[in-house]
């Protein structure tokens, strides 16, 4: 029997929690930041259930002192849970950050066999 593994890709995420990850430059001047804490989403048991799979980006507004503010769903992964799965993580990421205002973050969920 095939056995299905939850897979969650951040596309700007690459590295383990609590290790640092380059953050793309957005705006214009001078912008920096990388990620300082950075938790993947918990793939929900009844979408790995259902295998709901999807893609969604997310827009995170950032506070100056690296927290995020708010994360607003720029396109759905299609699934209400799979956006609150990322909305969630995403809320507790934090960034070490110079004039950087927001960050985009594709966010991809998908099953593989194993």
């Amino acid at each position: 029997m095939n056995r299905f593994v939850a897979v969650v890709i951040l596309s700007l995420l690459c590295a383990k929690n609590g290790e640092s990850v380059p953050v793309t430059r957005v705006g214009t001047g001078k912008v920096a930041g990388e990620t300082v804490y950075a938790p993947y989403p918990e793939y929900p048991v009844v979408a790995r259930m259902h295998r709901w799979i999807g893609k969604g980006y997310f827009r995170c507004r950032l506070h100056p002192n690296g927290g995020v503010l708010s994360v607003q769903v720029l396109r759905s992964t299609g699934y209400d849970i799979l956006d609150q799965a990322a909305i969630a993580a995403l809320r507790q990421w934090r960034f070490k950050v110079i004039g950087l205002k927001g960050v985009i973050v594709p966010v991809t969920f998908s099953l593989r066999v194993q």
